[in-house]
């Protein structure tokens, strides 16, 4: 069988670029104007023009410092790779480490499940959004547990946040569940 791979989807490089564009080449333009015509206040100015090129270079950092979330789904197992962006480092929702990658063996794993977080936030002008974030569950047997024994330290599943994938988190499920149905129906033959 072969090897599903499914990724994050693509940051939009014409978008960052028009961002780039409007709020740093044109103040920049006009800084450097007023630096050459203007006889005071040039530390000032230089202040705004060096504030004016970090933006560039936030942007480009988060470019090198992306990394895609993965799901890997093989005839051995699902591998969930976990990601990192600027943006969630800027937002405190990630670090500059990225988690080690977590290797499921099919004979461990008895199923999925999308979980379903909802948030609301307040919007501009009064009332409220409701955001909501999905994540895939791989459920785990759980071998230490005794028939009367309360759950021991051991996970009983890996998750992956869902939020920034191409596909569906449905649709995600369903590769999923169908390439687990396929891996039993061939150890049973």
């Amino acid at each position: 069988m072969e090897t599903i791979i499914i990724t994050e989807k693509k940051k939009s490089i014409v978008t960052d670029s028009i961002i780039l564009i409007i709020f740093c080449a044109v103040p920049l333009f006009f800084l450097i104007k007023w630096l050459i015509l203007a006889e005071e206040g040039r530390i000032f100015i230089i202040f705004l023009i060096i504030v004016t090129l970090f933006l560039p270079v936030v942007v480009i950092s988060g470019y090198i410092w992306d990394v895609k979330q993965k799901i890997m789904i093989s005839k051995d197992g699902i591998r969930l790779c976990y990601g990192r962006n600027f943006v969630d480092i800027m937002h405190f929702e990630g670090s500059f480490s990225i988690p080690p990658d977590n290797e499921i063996l099919w004979t461990e794993i008895t199923g999925f499940q999308i979980d379903a977080y909802e948030r609301r936030e307040p919007t501009e002008g009064g009332g409220y959004t409701t955001l909501t974030k999905y994540s895939l569950m791989v459920k785990m047997k759980n071998k230490e547990r005794g028939p009367f024994d309360f759950e021991r330290s051991r996970r009983n599943y890996y998750s992956i946040g869902l939020g920034k994938f191409e596909e569906h988190p449905n649709t995600i499920l369903k590769i999923c569940e169908d390439y687990q149905r396929k891996i039993e129906n061939n150890e049973l033959h």
